[in-house]
């Protein structure tokens, strides 16, 4: 009882640390990612209205969507993550000898680098965000479909491999075998699933196009590192609370 008890304050823990880096990624998106955002919403306007394509109350209702949309699906995504990472967390801090060697900071720490690698780079890599997603539902909805089905695959390629590759033996250095395997995994991926076809790639100016992706890249990296930072002091501070207690 006392064992069950643990493990849900250690993912009770990792939610919480989840929804205050969600929190935080809202804020980024709100004060960061926002002022590309309504630059490039002034050019979609200007540019569809002109061909006919979009009014202005149409145009209104999909930016308030995707303001919506900006500020409530990262605590979502936070508290979800949060708990990914307690889980993980505590089947490594399980295994013995690397829960004692590593600590639950360094373990929560290196899940979250790992869940960014796998999540988010590698998705991000295969799919760049496309400007027009963010005012076409139909966009969206089509991209994100390919986005979320490769980041899955992604995922479980990961965990996968780290697992295979921790069985084996008792070797300390089993974690290159498992990242050379999955990125064996994701080169074939990246070839096996189609492209994403942008419709009006072309409308919004490179220069602002780069700036908002670097924003979005920034803010989503600073997401996950708070999330294994707050993670991790959190499970520390729970760990130090036992052995004293």
């Amino acid at each position: 009882m006392a064992v069950t008890t643990q493990k849900k304050q250690a993912v009770a823990l990792s939610a919480g640390a989840g929804l205050l880096a969600g929190v935080v990624l809202a804020a980024m998106n709100l004060f960061v990612v926002g002022p590309y955002v309504e630059q490039m919403a002034d050019v979609y306007f200007d540019v569809l209205a002109s061909e006919g394509e979009l009014g202005d109350e149409e145009f209104e209702a999909a930016l308030k969507s995707l303001y919506a949309w900006q500020m409530a699906f990262p605590v979502a995504m936070g508290l979800a993550a949060g708990a990914l990472v307690g889980v993980i967390y505590l089947r490594i801090a399980s295994a013995g000898d690397i829960g004692r060697r590593k600590g639950a900071f360094k373990i929560a720490l290196a899940v979250a680098v790992a869940a960014w690698v796998a999540l988010y780079v590698m998705p991000a890599l295969k799919y760049p965000y496309p400007p027009g997603v963010l005012f076409d539902p139909e966009a969206a909805g089509a991209y994100m479909a390919l986005f979320s089905g490769y980041a899955a695959l992604s995922g479980a390629a990961a965990l996968g491999s780290a697992i295979a590759f921790s069985r084996m033996g008792k070797r300390s250095n089993w974690y290159f075998g498992a990242a050379g395997a999955y990125l064996a995994v994701m080169a074939a991926m990246f070839f096996a699933f189609p492209d994403y076809q942008q419709q009006q790639s072309d409308i919004i100016p490179l220069p602002l196009l780069n700036a908002w992706r670097s924003a979005s890249a920034a803010v989503m990296t600073a997401f996950w590192f708070t999330l294994g930072i707050a993670t991790g002091a959190l499970l520390e501070w729970r760990e130090k609370k036992n052995v004293s207690g």
